[in-house]
């Protein structure tokens, strides 16, 4: 009976490792929130974020919106914080995030992708920070995409996200 018991904890053991492995698994996917305002015609917009999360989530992904510090002004006339912006767009509050006045997004975007492995959605090519972000700025880490006939694209990586 005792082998037993223990056999079955072992199971049971195994099983949640399992899960919460996979989990934890889940590949980052860095949303530059402020270039994605303006994917969708000519006004900008918090749809293209949204259309970005939901197809992120989708494909496996755990999506993460970096924000400029004046992205608030131009979507709701005042300033939003992080967890404001996580409201509008269905996150929790540690998916968004809003840098500081004065200070660009890329870098803290960039950084973000080389601490997690993750992989940046934006059409910004991140010139300026090329040599000191080089992996990051790759080809196959920053992701490209758009809309065509009103649904979002994304050139996701053809490996396999767990």
């Amino acid at each position: 009976m005792v082998e037993f018991l223990f056999f079955a904890f072992l199971v049971g053991l195994l099983v949640f490792l399992l899960r919460r492995r996979g989990r934890q698994a889940t590949r980052l996917a860095i949303i530059d929130g402020s270039n994605l305002l303006y994917w969708k015609g000519e006004a900008l917009s918090l749809e293209p974020v949204i259309d970005a999360i939901e197809a992120l989530e989708t494909a496996g992904y755990r999506p993460c919106v970096v924000f400029d510090a004046n992205a608030g002004y131009l979507v709701a006339g005042r300033y939003l914080n992080g967890p404001s912006f996580a409201k509008r767009l269905g996150l929790r509050s540690s998916q968004s995030h809003v840098v500081h006045k004065g200070e660009p997004a890329d870098p803290h975007i960039l950084k973000l992708a080389r601490d997690s492995g993750g992989i940046v959605i934006s059409r910004d090519r991140f010139r300026d920070w090329e040599q000191e972000f080089a992996q990051e700025t790759a080809a196959g880490r920053v992701v490209r995409g758009g809309y065509r006939r009103d649904k979002i694209w994304l050139d996701l990586p053809k490996e396999k996200v767990s």
